[in-house]
């Protein structure tokens, strides 16, 4: 008899019985695995759409600094490589 390397007739994973850490259940951080709901009672919960709202946001800001900050560097450089040129 060939057995398998994944029991696939379990309802849940043995880790679902982890407790959370206090990361975790403020949303910072991983969560431990926990049961998959389907079905109608499949929901994306308010806080997980706050805080992908906000580090969106944070992500969108950040990426817009650093693009300003090369651009500006590259204008600045080319300004400076001109004058250099010129006088």
């Amino acid at each position: 008899m060939v057995r398998a390397v994944m029991n696939t007739q379990q309802d849940h994973e043995y880790a679902v019985d982890r407790p959370w850490g206090a990361a975790a259940l403020s949303g910072l951080w991983f969560h431990p695995p926990h049961k998959v709901v389907t079905g109608q009672r499949a929901r994306i919960r308010w806080w997980h759409r706050l805080r992908s709202l906000i580090l969106l946001t944070a992500f969108v800001v950040v990426g817009g600094i650093a693009l300003a900050t090369v651009i500006g560097v590259m204008v600045i450089g080319a300004g400076f490589l001109l004058e250099q040129a010129i006088g």
